[in-house]
């Protein structure tokens, strides 16, 4: 409204202005097509007064909300923005961490299998140890039965031989002396 009031004097300078250069121009004989002029001219300044009654407040609160709206809409787009920017960077930032935690997990597992190679290889070394022990142990048991049967047919043949010599080289009388001796000996210990 106070812009109305500093536009108006200006508004009748120039209307004064208007109206002056009519009546000069009347009297150099044009006056009917200045005065038709002049009242166009009033007539358009009172309809833009008129609209500018009625369309100025709500002229100025669109133009005041079209203003808030857009500020508004820049302070979310800048929102947006920082938004969009934090979530890049803490997507970088994972991205590293992705990385970083895929080193870990391969040395890990690289540490993993080391350990489980080297268990392994000692399992293996162990299962070894106890097959060459149970090797040694069967090896020396076979080498005993060995040793026992091969006394015992030792035995047996010399038993054999004995016999056989015994029987030839024997005589009534010595089996008669050796039945005595035999017999005595038994009296002798009951």
């Amino acid at each position: 409204m106070n812009r109305i009031y500093k536009i108006m004097p200006l508004l009748m300078f120039f209307l004064l202005a208007v109206v002056a250069v009519c009546f000069a121009s009347e009297e150099a004989g044009g006056g009917r097509k200045i005065w038709d002029m002049v009242w166009r001219v009033i007539n358009f300044i009172i309809l833009v007064a008129i609209l500018w009654k009625l369309l100025a407040d709500k002229a100025k609160a669109f133009f005041s909300d079209r203003r808030t709206e857009i500020a508004q809409m820049l302070d979310d787009a800048e929102n947006a923005k920082e938004a969009s920017e934090k979530l890049y960077a803490e997507n970088e930032q994972k991205m590293k961490d992705v990385e970083k935690d895929i080193i870990e997990v391969r040395e890990m597992l690289i540490g993993e299998i080391e350990n489980e190679k080297l268990r392994i290889i000692e399992e293996g070394k162990e299962s070894a140890d106890r097959i060459i022990n149970q090797a040694k142990l069967s090896a020396e048991q076979a080498v005993l039965r060995a040793r026992k049967e091969l006394r015992d047919q030792v035995i047996d043949m010399a038993g054999d031989m004995a016999q056989g010599l015994v029987a030839k080289n024997i005589t009534p009388e010595d089996q008669s002396r050796i039945l005595e001796e035999y017999l005595n000996k038994v009296v002798r210990e009951n």
